[in-house]
This record gives C-alpha cells, structure tokens and sequence, in this order.
C-alpha cells in the first residue's frame, strides 16, 4: 500500500530539470491587452467618425434640399440659412454637435457665380454659393429659363480619442440642388 501511494505522488510532481510554469498567462495577458485594447478603440473610433461623416452628409443634402425649395428670396438670407442648418444638425443627433455652433459668424455665403474654396474656411461652419451655368444673372431665379443652383457646405468636427488621427476629426460634406423659380 505505501508503494503505490509513493507511485502517484511522483506522477503529480513536476517531472526532473522542468521548472513549474506559474504566472505564464499573467503575463501573455499583459502583453496581449493593451494592444487588444488599441485595437478595439481603433475600431469604435473608424465608427464615430464614420458615424459623423455620415449623418454631415445627410444634413448638407438637407439644408441644401431646403434652400432650393424656399420660394422667398433664398439667395443670401443668411438669417434663415443658418438658423435652419441649426435646427437640422441638432434633430438629426450629429455627433458632437452643440446648439448654435453654426451661427452668423461661421456662415458664408460667397458672391454668385464663384466656386467654393477646395478647404473650408473654418473647422465649423456653413458655407453658400449659387450660380447658373453659364454665369448669368442674380439670383432668384424668375422663371424656368435658366437653371440656378444652390451649393451648400457644412463642416464639423467629430470627436476623436486618439491624437494622431489624421484631420484631427475635422470632417465637410458638400451638396448641390436645382432652385426652382418662385411663382
């Protein structure tokens, strides 16, 4: 009887030379989880901003669906402009949106007939500009004659978690419409 319970004590033991491995997983753990940890932040902030660009380019086709359908001098008023910008931006749960971010001091509205800068002039903002083809004419148009477009562009910045992320957050859509003439 004291044989074979010798016989199973030296099976539980570690075999001779190997040195019992504890602490190995801590370890592996504590390589792996910082880098599983970027990773995942990595992937939820491709989701912000993907999740930002996408509602701005939901909200440029609006405010631009809406300025072509105003039929009370639409060109350069900017009171109702931005103020409409506003009141969609915020319905429309843009991320990291705040009442009255775009206001008078970030709207623009350039002179008819000219093309918008290739960078808006500020991070946040609303920016104007309707033109025919060919350049003819102030707006609004008067009858169905001559085709009148409006241009609109919004910019915004998303919120970002990592420093290095290319743009900062910084993010524009852009949106053309036909103006329809006012009755």
């Amino acid at each position: 009887m004291f044989r074979r319970c010798q016989a199973r004590s030296k099976s539980v033991a570690a075999p001779q030379g190997r040195v019992p491995q504890r602490g190995q997983a801590l370890v592996e753990f504590a390589i792996a989880f910082p880098v599983l940890m970027l990773i995942i932040g990595g992937i939820i902030q491709f989701g912000v901003i993907l999740w930002a660009q996408n509602t701005l380019t939901q909200v440029a086709r609006d405010l631009g669906r809406w300025e072509a359908t105003q039929q009370v001098t639409p060109c350069r008023d900017i009171s109702t402009l931005f103020t409409e910008a506003d009141l969609i931006a915020r319905n429309s749960s843009l991320i990291g949106y705040t009442t009255s971010t775009w206001n008078s001091t970030n709207y623009t509205a350039y002179p008819d007939h000219t093309t918008l800068p290739a960078s808006p002039p500020s991070a946040e903002g609303v920016e104007a500009v309707w033109s025919t083809e060919p350049p003819s004419g102030n707006c609004p148009p008067v009858d169905n004659t001559t085709a009148w477009f409006v241009t609109i562009r919004v910019s915004h910045v998303a919120p970002i978690f990592f420093p290095w992320i290319p743009g900062n957050g910084s993010l524009s859509s852009t949106a053309q419409f036909r103006m329809e003439p006012a009755p």
